[in-house]
């Protein structure tokens, strides 16, 4: 995505089809050397090792949610052809040769493209075929919100099946928390319109003009559309992806972040739990399990988000959905939000003795509900399970 804005800001356009067509060969011959690599890494390092479990470990390359596979992996990973069951990431081959268990970002990316909501709408019977047969051992997602929404899409019978491991994230050392002023909010999204930026922002505009200096925000992301005015205070972070050393210099010098989205985003919370920074975000389809209300930060009420009854409905392509996001936003009918997080940062403000108690209350759920351990236990559990099932 960001090559496509480059090259259409600089490149002619006679020359645009060309640098896209290299780039994506670059990276097609790249994706085949690293999945050799990762094959004969799995072959290396086999030793006989117990239970034998195959895991595609290219997708810890392309996800935050499935890294810590490659950095905190369950138990050592064996080749395909010496597993006893597979570890599927999106997906459950059709005519399976071996027992599995799959996890997946919403049932329907097991059609193949989660970014394409028709795509799943119309594949529900093979998504159900898919999980119906004999070694598809066990299914799960990342919340019981996400299980719930979900399965509509599946037959009840297949129910016992599917269940959901919350994502997970390294726990992180102790730190001298940021406590003088200015009062630092972050804000991190892949997308603007849906992950309100707008009223990030907007919120934003109120509280510096309520209280100076006193407040800055953070806002990483490579998505504020050219020409958007952003205020005096707002440092934006024009990145991909952040590295290791930059997540964590944003949020040991950040005081709460800020996520008013209206569709799936949890990564950064758990991320925010790790290094104890309270959380302000939208009450969506996850409810209460990623914060804590009043004890871990603040949930605040949505007027709209994707996971909900009008999935499919109301929205039946992803583009409706953004689109009727930003006809509310012009109506005015997301002032909601910014008056809720305006609230709950004022709350936060003057109270250290608050943000101190909810940054060791989030520390706390990390441990017990977030942290790799915590995850790995369970997975084992599943594994061993599933291998005494065939």
């Amino acid at each position: 995505m960001a090559l496509r804005r480059v090259t259409k800001k600089l490149a002619p356009v006679w020359l645009r089809p060309y640098i896209i067509k290299s780039y994506l060969s670059a990276r097609g011959v790249l994706g085949q050397v690293l999945n050799l690599g990762d094959t004969l890494k799995l072959e290396f390092t086999y030793h006989g090792q117990e239970p034998r479990v195959y895991f595609p470990v290219g997708y810890a390359r392309s996800h935050n949610v499935w890294r810590t596979y490659a950095t905190h992996p369950p138990l050592q990973y064996s080749p395909y052809r010496r597993a006893d069951l597979c570890h599927w990431i999106n997906r459950i081959p059709d005519n399976l040769e071996k027992p599995c268990i799959a996890e997946c970002e919403h049932i329907l990316a097991l059609a193949g493209n989660i970014t394409n909501w028709q795509t799943g709408l119309q594949n529900t019977a093979h998504i159900n075929h898919l999980v119906e047969q004999e070694k598809c051992c066990y299914l799960f997602t990342y919340s019981a919100g996400l299980v719930a929404h979900s399965r509509k899409y599946l037959h009840p019978d297949l129910w016992s099946k599917f269940g959901y491991l919350y994502p997970v994230f390294p726990a992180q050392p102790e730190y001298e928390h940021p406590a003088e002023q200015p009062f630092r909010i972050l804000v991190i999204a892949s997308r603007f319109s849906d992950k309100g930026v707008p009223e990030a922002v907007e919120a934003f505009r109120v509280l510096r003009q309520r209280h100076g200096r006193n407040v800055e925000m953070s806002i990483v992301t490579q998505a504020v559309p050219r020409g958007y005015q952003l205020p005096e205070g707002v440092t934006l972070h024009d990145v991909p992806r952040m590295s290791e050393t930059m997540k964590r210099r944003m949020f040991q010098s950040s005081h709460v972040l800020l996520l008013p989205c209206y569709s799936d985003t949890v990564v950064p919370i758990v991320e925010a739990c790790a290094f104890g920074v309270p959380v302000i975000t939208t009450r969506i389809h996850h409810g209460d399990e990623f914060v804590k209300d009043g004890e871990t930060g603040y949930l605040i009420k949505s007027p709209a988000f994707s996971y909900s009854d009008q999935y499919g409905l109301r929205w039946k392509y992803w583009e409706d959905f953004v689109a009727d996001i930003d006809r509310m936003r012009a109506n005015g009918e997301l002032q909601s939000v910014v008056e809720q997080i305006i609230d709950r940062v004022e709350l936060l403000i003057p109270d250290l003795g608050l943000q101190t108690k909810m940054r060791t209350t989030a520390r706390q759920l990390h441990a017990s509900q977030f942290s790799p351990e915590a995850r790995n236990r369970q997975l084992i559990e599943i594994y061993r399970n599933a291998i005494g099932k065939t």
